[in-house]
């Protein structure tokens, strides 16, 4: 027996030995080795600096999707009609807050769901909210559908926001971040985890199908009213995509929906997606912990690149270049990356002096060494076409939490976002939008980086007074110069 252990204590030494040297050769860049001094023993290169494992070629499956790469085709061939004896309605999928459905009426504000098996259907209150009505309808030939053969038609599909449905509850709609990156985005996402037929598909990548972008967003009720934010972008954004003729407010509404018309005041849609943050904060526990309405539509599948066709459709618009693709995920579009810093000094919540002066001198020397281009960006003194443009190529965004941050949506897919907060403070808002963009998410207290493991263990609003009470935020002026080496180095290195 004696000599069947001393192998086994040999092996165990030896794999020591071996684990010892790799702990102790890690890679550590010749500029931050510079850096890293006895005066500053505690700061390291976080595990988040890992390279990507392999290689993402456009045309097989990446790791830029959560779990499915294309949007599922669907072969059926419904007819499209407003007569009810032909239009069964049909549940696509989604998530209280964020459901799909296929041939479907509204009058009156009450939804009109055809269908003989009523358990196929979600309930009301899993779909609307406010004085908004749901009727599941068993038999075609109802006395509740009669009118309904000459319902106005809205062909393709329809984002369709419920918020406002009750004039004394607050809709969260004149806020940028929450109708763009929740209420939009979250709709978006729902028509992406769902079958869509081949015409209401496009081809982004090849071998990657995603929906094509809405046909028409509508914000029907008076108590939406409103909805447009103080610097305009929710309006930039919506007109932007989908074209001003096919956003209907409250006062087009009316009169689309009126009984004078010849529809007798009913309409019908071919596919919509009806967007409810009360329906989705009453059923989904992972949106109410988070306090984020598209959180469980978020962690749904869906394909990659899926919001690229928005993100076009309003560069386009707004004739800014379209950039190229971005060939793996944290990897920089072009040769020399681009960091965009997103300047909050003039606002109650910012850095400290010294840490908004080191942080100016940190990018002011990568891009004097050619490193990295960098823009230096106030968002509130711009307009919105402004704001887009200044993030549209980028690869890197940096700032502290605030509204602004919402622009990481025009960044191209694969990008970086690193969000400053107030030591022991942080809040999920945009590390989830990060997360559907596949964009890497780095939350920075002072002089160290949080890991995923570590943020996920926090409450939904750890230390948010912080962010609030006018405090300064520090920022370590070498541990930024780290980060943002150890990252330009891995975006361009083979």
């Amino acid at each position: 027996m004696e000599s069947l252990r001393r192998p086994r204590i040999a092996l165990v030494l030896s794999l020591g030995v071996l684990l010892f040297l790799g702990l102790t050769t890690l890679h550590v860049s010749p500029t931050a080795r510079a850096y890293t001094s006895d005066k500053l023993p505690s700061i390291s290169v976080p595990q988040i600096f890992s390279k990507p494992s392999s290689a993402i070629p456009p045309i097989i499956p990446s790791i830029f999707s959560p779990s499915i790469h294309s949007t599922p085709v669907d072969d059926t061939h419904d007819v499209i009609s407003p007569d009810p004896k032909i239009s069964q309605t049909r549940y696509l999928g989604g998530v209280p807050g964020h459901q799909v459905f296929q041939n479907i009426w509204i009058k009156d504000q009450t939804f009109y769901v055809l269908n003989r098996r009523r358990k196929t259907m979600p309930g009301m209150s899993r779909v609307v909210s406010g004085d908004t009505l749901w009727e599941v309808v068993r038999d075609p030939m109802d006395s509740t559908l009669r009118g309904a053969e000459s319902a106005l038609v809205m062909r393709g599909s329809t984002v369709f926001v419920n918020d406002g449905a009750k004039s004394d509850q607050w809709h969260f709609l004149s806020s940028y971040y929450p109708f763009i990156a929740e209420v939009f985005l979250g709709a978006v996402t729902a028509l992406a985890s769902v079958p869509a037929p081949k015409e209401m598909v496009e081809e982004v990548r090849p071998g990657i199908e995603v929906p094509s972008v809405p046909d028409r967003v509508i914000i029907p009720w008076k108590g939406a009213d409103g909805w447009r934010d103080g610097e305009g972008m929710n309006e930039l954004v919506l007109k932007g995509v989908v074209g001003e003729s096919n956003l209907l407010e409250p006062i087009n509404w009316d009169v689309l929906s009126s009984q004078s018309q010849d529809n007798g005041g009913w309409i019908f849609f071919e596919r919509i997606v009806i967007a409810d943050r009360w329906a989705s904060h009453r059923h989904n526990p992972l949106s109410d912990n988070l306090n984020k309405m598209a959180a469980s539509i978020f962690s749904r599948p869906h394909p990659p690149f899926f919001f690229t066709p928005i993100r076009h459709a309003l560069l386009n618009h707004l004739e800014i270049p379209v950039p190229k693709a971005r060939r793996d995920p944290q990897r920089a579009l072009d040769k020399i990356p681009k960091i965009v810093y997103i300047d909050r000094q003039d606002t109650n919540r910012k850095l400290s002096s010294e840490g908004h002066k080191e942080l100016s001198v940190v990018l002011g020397e990568i891009e004097a060494l050619g490193k990295a281009h960098v823009g230096h960006k106030k968002m509130g003194k711009l307009d919105g076409r402004s704001q887009i443009e200044a993030v549209h190529d980028a690869d890197i965004i940096i700032g502290i939490h605030g509204d602004a941050l919402t622009n990481q949506l025009w960044m191209p897919e694969g990008g970086i976002l690193i969000e400053l907060f107030p030591d022991d403070s942080w809040l999920p808002t945009h590390q989830l939008v990060s997360d559907i963009l596949n964009h890497e998410y780095i939350p920075i207290w002072n002089d160290r980086a949080l890991s995923r493991d570590e943020w996920e263990k926090l409450s939904r609003m750890h230390g948010e007074h912080k962010l609030n009470n006018g405090e300064e935020i520090p920022l370590d002026g070498t541990f930024v110069r780290l980060l943002l080496e150890e990252i330009v180095q891995r975006m361009v290195s083979p």
